[in-house]
Order: structure tokens, then C-alpha cells, then sequence
């Protein structure tokens, strides 16, 4: 009889382990075992479909999903490395970030952040416009083909490659794209400053979202002259590493700086 209750019981047994790793079939997932080794119980960025033991979702979170899912912003108070010190340096700056100033020194994190002292209002606008005038990076071969990709990928669905403001998004059959992507290669826009382009960049106009949280600070610099290049080649001009003969691109009289110390002003002092 003992030998009876030992076999049920280890048949008993057999099948509870069985269903716990049961395998998946077409329609079943099957059962895991530790299934926190794999799922992950913390928020997911990007995620709305968390595992179902999560419960960032539930009513008593006082953030939904969506808000959870953005892109969030630096810790208040921090002061990430990298980019930062371009800000308010000469053009030398590049080459101490990159650790290319001496034999022993050590490149820091470029991480792509840096201040931007500009808010999002039609004034704003204006003035970054105005002030942010030189590109702090040069025009080069290698900037041009990397932004080129970038230009692609971020811009060109909608403002199109060749930055007609015809991108795939407007130019496909049966489209009803809901506005018009900006003409980059017209003549208001050839004729406006840096500024404008990285203020778009930064916060977006009309229906275009903001690219700050997709395109690091020399990116931005970068896809502006890619841009700049397309403007030039509509006008049958040059502006690469060798000339640049599109003539509204700064152009400082001789002996003046040229370094990124001309792409902001400084914070005002506090009171």
C-alpha cells in the first residue's frame, strides 16, 4: 500500500513540475520558471506591453504609461560631461574634450548635451536667430557624409532628400500628410540664420516635433551644414570642406574668433 501512495505522489509530483515547465505551444506560452530572470519588473522605457506582473499602469500610479514611456531630461541640478565645456571655449575646446591636447590625456564622456538658453516662444525664436550665428564645427568630408545619414533618417521622410519639402511621408499616393514640410532649399530659408535651424532642431515647429532627445549637439551642427550643402548644390554652389561660395553662411571679418564661444550667450548672472 505504502509503495502505491509513493507512486501517486511522485506522479503527483512529475505532473505539478510539468506544468510549471510546460513547453509553448502555438497558441500557449508554456510556463517559466524564475520568470524574473528574463521579464523585467522595472519600467521599460518605450514599453506600453509590460509584463504582467508589473503594475505601472495600475490607478494608483500617478503616471501613465505615456508619460513614463518620453524621453526625460537630465537630474535638476546635475551637470552632465561632455559637450558642456565646447560652450565656452575657443575652438581648441574640441581637441581637450577629444584628449587630443596632450600625449597623456584622457578624452572625456561626450554624452551630446550642452545648454541651450532658449525658450519656446515665437520671440525666443527670434533672438537665437540672432545670436546663435557661427557653427562651432568646421565643414568636413566626414561630417557631411555622417550627417547626410542623419539628415535621412530624421528629416528627409518628410522634408525630403533633397530638401524640397517633398519627402516620402507627402510624396506617396494617397497621402494626407496633415502640413506642408518646410522648403529647406528656398530662398527664406537659404537666407536665414543657424539659429533658426537649431532652434527647429531643439523644440520643433507646427506639426514637427522637437529632435533634442534624437540628435546630440555636434549632430545638429552636422545635419545644419548637410543642409547648408544641399541649399548650395539647388544654387549650383559649393559648400564643403575646400569653399564655400553660399554666401549667407557666417563669415567673420579677419582676425575675428571663430570658436564655439559664438554659438550662445552666457546665462544671465543670478540676482
Amino acid at each position: 500500500m505504502k509503495y502505491a501512495i509513493g507512486a501517486i505522489l511522485g506522479v503527483a509530483l512529475f505532473a505539478w513540475f510539468f506544468s510549471l515547465c510546460s513547453p509553448a505551444g502555438i497558441n500557449k506560452p508554456g510556463h517559466e520558471y524564475m520568470p524574473d530572470m528574463f521579464h523585467s519588473v522595472g519600467y521599460e522605457a518605450n514599453h506600453f506591453n509590460d509584463y504582467y506582473w508589473n503594475h505601472w499602469d495600475d490607478d494608483k500610479n500617478t503616471f501613465s504609461k505615456a508619460q513614463l514611456s518620453q524621453p526625460h531630461g537630465k537630474v535638476e541640478g546635475t551637470i552632465p560631461r561632455g559637450y558642456t565645456a565646447v560652450y565656452y571655449g575657443d575652438a581648441s575646446a574640441l581637441d581637450v574634450v577629444r584628449g587630443k591636447n596632450a600625449s597623456n590625456a584622457i578624452a572625456a564622456p561626450v554624452n551630446g548635451q550642452a545648454p541651450f538658453y532658449y525658450q519656446n516662444t515665437e520671440e525666443e525664436r527670434l533672438r537665437c536667430e540672432q545670436e546663435m550665428v557661427n557653427n562651432p564645427f568646421p565643414i568636413t568630408k566626414a561630417g557631411l557624409e555622417q550627417a547626410k545619414l542623419l539628415y535621412n533618417v530624421n528629416c528627409g521622410i518628410c522634408h525630403g532628400e533633397k530638401g524640397d519639402g517633398q519627402g516620402w511621408l507627402v510624396a506617396m499616393p494617397d497621402s494626407k500628410y496633415p502640413a506642408q514640410p518646410k522648403n529647406l532649399i528656398g530662398d527664406d530659408m537659404i537666407a536665414a540664420g543657424n539659429g533658426r535651424f537649431y532652434f527647429g532642431i531643439m523644440y520643433g515647429r507646427n506639426v514637427m516635433g522637437g529632435y533634442s532627445d534624437k540628435l546630440s549637439f555636434e549632430e545638429r551642427w552636422q545635419v545644419i551644414h548637410y543642409i547648408r550643402s544641399l541649399q548650395a548644390k539647388a544654387k549650383n554652389l559649393e559648400y564643403n570642406e575646400t569653399a564655400n561660395t553660399l554666401s549667407n553662411i557666417e563669415k567673420p571679418a579677419k582676425g575675428e574668433a571663430t570658436g564655439p564661444a559664438r554659438v550662445a550667450p552666457a546665462p544671465p548672472p543670478v540676482q
